[in-house]
């Protein structure tokens, strides 16, 4: 009878101790850190992998939130849920702040250098630039250097070049810029 009382303790002990709590699967989970798009577009991967599906894009400033850092890469929240971005693609906010304060042209790709030893002068040129940081449109506004080859080999260059987009208020917007080249 002892035997049985201890078993019938037991049973109840043990029934009434439940295994520890887990999150539920759609529980939202928490950002460890906030970080911001510092690339005109960032893809977003459904593993840390380049070889994975890109499932969406985010934009040049946009803010970010990191669930967990592996190597080089970091699982970001989604909108469906979370993906994997290059962590040299993010930038922290010491950075982004005075981007989105006072906006300004900055190369992403550099115009190439046009050496000319013989040249002296100057070459004005301005390009016309859409939200995506592109050049689609270029004129020589100035070039004292008496080469035409010159300015158009200068123009080739910026035709060539890649600007970060300048965003206001969330919103990209196109610009003019004046490439200056002295000789």
């Amino acid at each position: 009878m002892k035997q049985m009382m201890m078993v019938l303790a037991l049973l109840v002990i043990a029934c009434g101790s439940r295994p520890p709590a887990r999150p539920a699967a759609d529980a939202p989970r928490m950002a460890t850190e906030i970080r911001y798009v510092g690339v005109p577009n960032m893809n977003i991967y459904a593993l840390p992998s380049d070889g994975a599906p890109v499932i969406t894009t985010y934009g040049y400033t946009e803010t970010v939130s990191i669930f967990l850092r592996d190597g080089d890469w970091a699982e970001v929240r989604t909108v469906d849920g979370s993906g994997w971005v290059h962590t040299a693609d993010l930038i922290g906010a010491d950075v982004v702040e005075p981007i989105l304060k006072t906006p300004s042209p900055r190369f992403l790709t550099t115009p190439v250098a046009i050496p000319d030893a013989r040249a002296h002068g100057e070459i004005v040129i301005q390009a016309k630039v859409n939200t995506d940081g592109d050049v689609i449109g270029l004129s020589t506004v100035k070039n004292t250097t008496g080469s035409k080859k010159l300015a158009e080999a200068n123009s080739a260059a910026l035709q060539q070049a890649k600007f970060y987009p300048i965003v206001q208020k969330g919103q990209r917007l196109g610009f003019t810029y004046t490439y200056d080249v002295s000789y």
